[in-house]
């Protein structure tokens, strides 16, 4: 943009929906690929939980994060989740996002992300016409996420 004339401000609304919880298991490294280093990193066993207004549950497997870093140093997540619910239904969750890494400790890192989701449960369709923004930290093999329904028409 050449001056402040072009930028737009938006208001936009967010209705938080609930947050996402887990542990990673040490990961599996593959170095110097032609995109970059891939990473993949398994969502530890009964670690997983989702808790919130809209939701409430565990992650169960198989769950995971194929880590794309890139030749940049840009981390790209790339993550399927099954979610089951307290109420017994299963959510696939597919999660698109960045991690910046902390420049002191790069376990650490803020993550933002946008999530779909796939169901044939008549109580979570409604999901299935969403894309979810997920704002968050990873601490160490500790990760924290919590979702929300970013509201807005995309016009002036």
């Amino acid at each position: 943009m050449s001056s402040n004339e072009d930028k737009v401000t938006v208001s936009l609304g967010a209705e938080y929906l609930y947050t996402w919880e887990a542990e990673l298991e040490e990961p599996i490294i593959v170095p110097n690929g032609p995109s970059g280093t891939r990473a993949v990193v398994k969502i530890a066993e009964d670690t997983g939980k989702v808790y919130g207004p809209a939701l409430n549950g565990r992650v169960v497997g198989p769950s995971s994060d194929w880590i794309l870093i890139g030749t940049d140093g840009t981390v790209s997540l790339d993550v399927r989740v099954l979610i089951q619910t307290e109420d017994e239904q299963i959510i696939y969750q597919k999660i698109n996002g960045r991690a910046v890494r902390d420049g002191d400790n790069p376990s650490n890192s803020t993550i933002q992300s946008g999530s779909t989701y796939e169901t044939s449960s008549g109580k979570y369709q409604y999901l299935n016409k969403k894309v979810v923004t997920g704002l968050g930290r990873k601490t160490g093999n500790k990760i924290k996420i919590m979702y929300y329904d970013v509201q807005g028409t995309g016009e002036d």
